[in-house]
């Protein structure tokens, strides 16, 4: 079983320095959210072999965020058109640079993350009964499907297993359990 974990950036300052949507950082709720969600993956998923990253500042906030919790440090690719991207153009990326992994994990942008989750889901893939349109800043969506590798990858293939927003911690602890 292959499995994709789609992140959405943490929470972000309002308005950067130079004044570009591109340009804004997490702020420290942000920040939190993303070490809560790094140490539910280490405890209760599959750390990925290889993370596809936006090139956006608040992107690549959330990876370092996320990876600096993880003993095992996984392929890391900053690819900018993952930026505003469409579900289609998300889709050829995991194709291109997730080809060979098992475990992969995208970390993007709105309404990019929704739109990959609804494009990869098959019509009765939502094992996790969640609204899927629900997907604040630091949410993980856990989506596996019935491959190897995800260069066999399709759409509507997917089932989605769980859709953990940070409103639905209340605390994760170093080991990734949940308190």
């Amino acid at each position: 079983m292959a499995r994709l974990l789609i992140l959405r950036h943490g929470k972000t300052e309002l308005v950067s320095d130079t004044g570009r949507d591109f340009d804004r950082k997490l702020v420290e709720r942000g920040k939190r959210n993303c070490t809560d969600m790094a140490r539910y993956i280490k405890g209760h998923l599959t750390i990925p072999d290889i993370v596809l990253v936006s090139a956006a500042a608040r992107t690549i906030e959330t990876a370092e965020w996320v990876m600096k919790e993880w003993t095992k440090q996984p392929e890391y690719v900053v690819d900018e058109r993952i930026y505003n991207a469409s579900s289609d153009t998300l889709f050829d990326l995991i194709h291109e640079h997730a080809g060979a992994a098992s475990t992969a994990m995208i970390i993007g942008h709105n309404p990019g993350m929704i739109l990959l989750c609804h494009d990869l889901m098959a019509e009765d893939g939502n094992q996790a009964g969640q609204d899927i349109n629900d997907f604040p800043t630091a949410t993980l969506a856990d989506m596996v499907f019935d491959l190897d590798q995800f260069k066999d990858l399709e759409r509507e293939s997917g089932k989605l297993l769980s859709l953990i927003r940070p409103r639905d911690m209340v605390k994760v602890d170093n080991k990734g359990r949940l308190n």
